[in-house]
């Protein structure tokens, strides 16, 4: 029998994916590291600029609260299935890579709290172009350290069917491209992952037995 946890708690995945993909939108339109010094200090004056930056990042922040219940929702079903490390390996890497994203996104969004905190004319385009290579750098690490998650998983599913065993041979060469994350396709396949597992987990009535650890001999 599931309790409401187990039954509803994978679906904060799909929660979380719906917020960052709202926040992606509202929060999208801001300059490029290759926009001229006047178009970057022109956009961050406007005031309904400022409130899409901020709008994006709570939107964002409200995600990654959502995506770190998915990750412990996932830890308990994987330990339900299996009594191995891979739970605890998928849940502590999910964590380390949700919270690079958010980094990221604070790094993106920081001249707009900082044009409304102070003046648009305090928004440098030399610290603006770092902070967003370096916001990018963020979500680059966090895709990739993802891979650990997908892994992880695929693993205890193709061993024991806690999901679909097809799903978990996807998650082999899906954790292989986040490794290079570095082109952002990966990071939308990441968010997709996210997705897919979450509603699998979620609509998959049939519990798992766990699997026995071997007697130690003696």
């Amino acid at each position: 029998m599931f309790t409401l946890w187990e039954r509803w708690g994978p679906a904060l995945g799909i929660v979380a994916v719906i917020a960052w993909a709202i926040a992606f939108v509202v929060a999208n339109g801001s300059p490029d590291t290759d926009s001229s010094n006047a178009k970057i200090v022109s956009y961050y004056a406007s005031n309904s600029h400022q409130h899409t930056q901020f709008i994006g990042f709570f939107l964002f922040l409200a995600g990654t609260l959502c995506v770190i219940g998915f990750f412990a929702a996932l830890r308990q079903r994987l330990a339900q299935a299996e009594h191995t490390e891979m739970g605890v390996l998928a849940y502590g890497a999910g964590i380390a890579s949700a919270l690079a994203a958010m980094l990221g996104i604070a790094m993106f969004t920081a001249p707009a709290f900082v044009a409304s905190d102070t003046s648009a004319a305090d928004v440098v385009p030399s610290t603006f172009r770092m902070l967003n290579d370096m916001g990018y750098q963020c979500w680059v690490i966090g895709a990739t350290i993802g891979a650990i998650v997908v892994w992880a998983t695929s693993a205890v599913a193709i061993r024991t069917g806690v999901l679909p065993r097809w799903f978990g041979w996807v998650g082999v060469i899906v954790g292989v491209i986040q490794l290079v994350a570095i082109l952002f396709f990966p990071i939308l396949l990441w968010w997709v992952w996210i997705l897919v597992a979450a509603a699998l987990l979620t609509w998959r009535r049939d519990a798992i037995t766990a699997r026995p650890v071997p007697a130690s001999s003696t």
